[in-house]
């Protein structure tokens, strides 16, 4: 991609035209080549944001703190797409980093396509794997939700040795998931279990994954893909899985080092179940807050496993289904 063409789409992102040019331009023709646009925003904004990213300032509303870190236009395209209480859990930089990912990658027309098309409660395949798409609104009783969906024929499916596992995501992510498998991402402060480890996070209970869409996808396509977990798995010698769901005191450690980033028993796990904190903020503020269970349980994976076979459901906005039909 040439330098007019990135200056033009980071310009659509918000960045100041006459800034990033000025910053791009000392690199040759030859090396902007060799990247993506992803790859020149991000390294733009690494190079001329503030030193104040990995916190939000109270004397500042969150839209006009995010133009103060990174030289933005606006921040409207951010913080109009997630709730205020998501946006202040995570850091003006996990949101610049988040908006430019979702500005730079696509799901592929066939996906949407298959979402677009497929019947409901029925196994459609893509890429080889059998799925069952099903639509819900945002605004229907979540209980009723649930029901609706376990009265679907799953007896293929569910053999009663398995327990199912929600992750709320975007349709990229969703895409990816399905086409590569789960990919571990780097830990970061404010997570529960083991920050400091490559993870990937589900939750055991399927309103509290619509109250995450509800919270982190306001208005844009999402989706919640349902994994079906054999028992089995979490039994096998060579599969390391810890359960803290019992222990309150173990758990309460665990937690307590998470949120501030240090090393912890569950690093050395392959999975890692247990209840959510609610005051992971305070905790990282002071060491000597007790962490508060919160009724979400956590699932986290942390080592590799066959994802593609654990797929079951994807579900997405009725909302969303219904505007492409259009």
């Amino acid at each position: 991609m040439h330098l007019e063409k990135i200056t033009e789409q980071a310009q659509k992102f918000g960045f100041s035209h006459k800034k990033f040019l000025n910053c791009m331009s000392s690199i040759s023709k030859e090396f902007l080549l060799t990247q993506t646009l992803e790859y020149w925003l991000l390294t733009y904004m690494s190079e001329t944001a503030t030193d104040s990213t990995d916190s939000w300032n109270e004397d500042y509303s969150p839209d006009a703190w995010l133009i103060e870190c990174f030289s933005l236009k606006t921040a409207n395209f951010i913080v109009t797409r997630v709730s205020e209480e998501y946006l202040k859990a995570q850091t003006p930089k996990y949101w610049i980093d988040w908006a430019i990912y979702q500005f730079t990658n696509q799901a592929s027309k066939e996906f949407i396509s298959f979402i677009e098309n497929a019947s409901e409660n029925k196994v459609h395949v893509f890429k080889n794997i059998p799925i069952i798409v099903k639509s819900i609104g945002d605004t229907s009783d979540k209980g009723n939700e649930l029901n609706l969906l376990l009265e679907t024929d799953l007896n293929q499916f569910n053999n009663n040795k398995s327990t199912w596992y929600y992750h709320t995501t975007d349709l990229i992510s969703a895409e990816s998931i399905f086409t590569d498998g789960i990919s571990l991402v780097a830990g970061q402060k404010k997570q529960d279990f083991g920050g400091r480890t490559s993870s990937f996070y589900l939750n055991d209970e399927f309103k509290w994954a619509i109250d995450f869409r509800l919270q982190k996808f306001i208005s844009s396509p999402s989706a919640i893909i349902i994994y079906d977990i054999p028992e089995t798995l979490l039994k096998e010698k060579e599969y390391k899985h810890l359960d803290l769901n019992n222990g309150n005191k173990r758990w309460k450690d665990v937690v307590h080092k998470s949120c501030n980033y240090c090393a912890c028993e569950t690093d050395e796990y392959g999975s890692v179940y247990g209840p959510q904190t609610t005051n992971y903020v305070r905790m990282i503020k002071n060491k000597y807050e007790t962490p508060k269970v919160a009724c979400l349980n956590l699932f986290k994976i942390l080592r590799l496993v066959s994802s593609k076979f654990y797929y079951r459901f994807i579900i997405v906005s009725a909302e969303f289904r219904q505007f492409r039909h259009l």
